[in-house]
């Protein structure tokens, strides 16, 4: 009996490790893979035909190339509302644009101004401030300088890195304290290729079947406000918010008297001619969140029917000063103003209050000058 052997063919697949063919190498960074990278894959199985090892068979390459996948993240640089005064030029708000994705771009960049409604930081957005325009940090000098920072669209940025852009702008001096101006930071991502040229948009293949010899575009980026009002998920653009804040003295003026004496009553002294009268003029930015500075008192006076007290009421002197409750200074207000105070000297008839060039009441302050008449 003739016999039969059976032979038992064990194959063993064995995967061949990865085979990159292209110029790109590959990109182990957050942003993945480079697009237009051309992996080709061969599958490589070991077997034995008995107990005999046979040659190795490995399948013809399976290539594709990588698509590229647009993906980008603006983000605040501030961590609060940046504050700004009344009347100030080239106020920043500062961004960074980070490239995500996995190929070089252009990104055109855009402000949108919030119209009311809630600011990045809380607070009610009142007003827009006047936009100068958007510039990209040129990395010569920290910070913005006008005369450095003048690209108006980021330049063939990366995968994983980011620049720094500024929205700057003007704000009126008819601002008031508290008074807040959000503004919206958007990029677009384009094309890339000419250097110091905005290349073309991009226009996306999600609605193309799958080429795997050419790369696609693909948006993946997210919805930057959160909302869908400023930008929306996967269209190529992402946008963060952040706000100005005025911060301004809030100054109130008041002026006061009270009789101190007449020529009659010690005790109940009326407004009548000779009487000696103190007025008091308070200067308060006790509501303000910065400081007053620079400040001068003017007070014309009647002088048909008021003479002004050179009384040495005040620690020897005739005009007082006192800001914040802090020490009180006295000056002579007949003297020729050596002091910073005087009286018709600076002014025909005027009492001038100007010490130092100016002084300074702080924010949630106040200040008082004091001086005497008679009545004529």
């Amino acid at each position: 009996m003739k016999n039969t052997k059976r032979y038992f063919v064990h194959a063993l697949a064995m995967l061949a490790g990865l085979v990159l063919t292209a110029g790109m190498a590959s990109n182990a960074s957050a942003a993945g893979t480079a697009a237009g990278t051309t992996i080709s894959n061969s599958a490589t199985v070991t077997y034995d035909v008995g107990s005999v090892t046979q040659t190795p068979i490995t399948s013809a390459a399976a290539t594709f190339v990588v698509d590229i996948k647009v993906d980008l993240t603006v983000a605040a640089v501030d961590g609060a509302t940046v504050k700004v005064t009344p009347g100030a030029s080239n106020q920043v708000l500062a961004f960074t644009v980070t490239n995500t994705g996995n190929s070089f771009h252009d990104f055109s960049l855009r402000q949108i101004a919030q119209n009311g409604g809630t600011g990045g930081f809380g607070g009610t957005d009142n007003f827009d401030a006047t936009v100068v325009g958007i510039f990209v940090e040129s990395g010569a000098t920290a910070g913005y300088q006008p005369a450095e920072d003048t690209a108006t669209f980021i330049d063939e940025l990366a995968p994983d890195t980011a620049r720094t852009v500024y929205i700057v702008t003007d704000i009126a001096l008819s601002q008031a304290n508290g008074d807040i101006s959000s503004h919206h930071l958007v990029a677009t991502a384009r094309q890339n290729g000419t250097i110091g040229v905005e290349d073309p948009a991009i226009v996306e293949d999600s609605g193309t079947p799958d080429g795997k010899d050419t790369s696609q575009v693909v948006f993946a980026d997210g919805d930057g406000d959160g909302a869908g009002s400023i930008d929306t998920a996967n269209n190529g653009e992402h946008s963060s918010q952040s706000d100005f804040e005025v911060q301004s003295a809030t100054l109130a003026v008041t002026k006061t008297s009270a009789v101190i004496s007449d020529p009659f009553s010690a005790t109940n002294p009326k407004r009548i001619p000779g009487a000696v009268v103190e007025y008091t003029l308070t200067i308060d930015n006790s509501a303000g969140s910065a400081d007053a500075e620079n400040i001068v008192v003017t007070d014309l006076l009647d002088v048909t029917n008021l003479t002004f007290l050179d009384s040495a009421a005040y620690s020897g002197n005739d005009i007082e000063l006192s800001i914040g409750g802090g020490p009180v200074t006295t000056y002579t207000g007949t003297d020729a103003d050596s002091d910073g105070a005087d009286f018709g000297r600076t002014s025909a008839n005027t009492l001038t209050v100007n010490p130092g060039g100016g002084f300074t009441v702080p924010a949630g302050q106040s200040a008082t000058v004091r001086f005497r008449v008679t009545i004529n």
